[in-house]
């Protein structure tokens, strides 16, 4: 499964791991790293749903038995902990298409 890396807010405590059955796949001209892949919501029951697209994914939130540390190789060749991601959010299920009902005119 692929995971990739989520900045939480805008703090270095606060990361996440997002986990998705599949590929994410975009053109060959574009590179992945760095690029925004979709929004991320967490629900009033704290269900989070992923937004790629025209395509929606609705996961669940599994806390990690152990803690993974995300490090960065400083120019002088130091590796730094730069945060500690504690949960990942799991997308097992199918994406659904985001349809938009257009109202009759009257």
């Amino acid at each position: 499964m692929p995971e990739v890396l989520l900045k939480l807010k805008d703090s270095l405590d606060k990361w996440g791991l997002i986990e998705l059955q599949g590929m994410v796949e975009c053109p060959s001209s574009m590179a992945l790293q760095g690029a925004h892949i979709g929004d991320l919501h967490i629900d009033k029951t704290g269900t989070p749903q992923l937004v790629i697209g025209h395509h929606i994914l609705t996961g669940k939130i599994q806390k990690l038995d152990k803690p993974f540390g995300v490090m960065t190789r400083s120019a002088d060749d130091h590796w730094n902990v730069s945060a500690v991601i504690h949960e990942k959010y799991i997308f097992k299920t199918r994406p659904k298409p985001i349809i938009q009902k257009n109202k009759p005119e009257d």
